[in-house]
């Protein structure tokens, strides 16, 4: 009877391994290119302080409004910050002030970088984040949380303070 369990097994193992290749193509859980490459955990925090963190005051009546602040970058590496959110917001989002023709405009963009060993400057005028929706009035004085997150996962909190311009 053992002789028939170690058939058995092996023929199972056989056609097990048989169907492997074709389960594979067929996985939509697929893990991602950067699980091989060397990235930092999530764990560990980013290598960033912030200095300045604004939110500009706006009347009740409006549903925009901005952060702004300076970013340092205490790493050799670049960090690129790839999404922000905020509880007060329905859609907080990375932008870049564009200059065209003596005009200006602002431009949605999928990442800003800090970079290494250097600073990102986020201010009215040039590169910020844009807070859109705003779920209720906010009030100068108050404090914001914004969490920032860079590309390989890993976030920032940082308190922003409400301020009149």
């Amino acid at each position: 009877m053992t002789t028939s369990r170690k058939t058995l097994t092996a023929a199972g193992l056989a056609a097990l391994l048989a169907l492997l290749p074709a389960l594979a193509s067929q996985s939509t859980h697929a893990a991602p290119a950067s699980k091989w490459t060397k990235a930092p955990a999530k764990t560990q925090p980013l290598p960033v302080t912030v200095q300045g963190a604004t939110v500009a005051a706006v009347p009740p009546s409006i549903k925009d409004t901005a952060a702004y602040m300076t970013l340092t970058n205490r790493s050799k590496q670049p960090i690129k910050l790839v999404g922000a959110a905020t509880s007060l917001a329905a859609h907080p989002m990375l932008m870049i002030t564009t200059r065209s023709g003596g005009m200006m405009g602002m431009k949605m963009v999928p990442s800003l970088t800090i970079p290494a060993g250097g600073k990102l400057t986020l201010h009215r005028g040039g590169d910020h984040v844009m807070l859109m929706g705003l779920k209720r009035p906010l009030k100068v004085g108050e404090t914001v949380t914004l969490t920032l997150t860079a590309e390989d996962g890993r976030t920032l909190k940082v308190s922003a303070t409400v301020k009149k311009n």
